[in-house]
C-alpha cells in the first residue's frame, strides 16, 4: 500500500512502519580521512585506501604537498 499524504501520517512514520532502513543524514560516498600528524608546519592525512598526503611549509615559508600512494 503506497503512502497517502492525506492519511495524516508523515512519510517518515510510513517508512518506519515498513521497517525500511532510512539514514537521517543520507547516504554518502565521502571518505573518512584520518589525521596522522598535525603540527604548525606539517599536516599528514591518511585516506581509506592508505594514501598519505602531507602538506608542509619549509623554512622560507613556501608550501609543499607530498603524496605517498599505497600500492598494496
Amino acid at each position: 500500500m503506497p503512502w497517502n499524504p492525506e492519511s495524516g501520517r508523515t512519510f517518515g512514520q510510513y517508512m518506519r512502519d515498513k521497517a525500511i532502513q532510512v539514514r537521517p543524514s543520507g547516504w554518502t560516498w565521502a571518505t573518512r580521512d584520518q589525521v596522522v600528524e598535525d603540527s604548525p608546519t606539517r599536516k599528514t592525512v591518511r585516506d581509506q585506501a592508505g594514501h598519505d598526503v602531507t602538506e608542509r611549509t619549509d623554512g622560507q615559508g613556501r608550501e609543499h604537498k607530498d603524496v605517498n600512494i599505497n600500492l598494496r
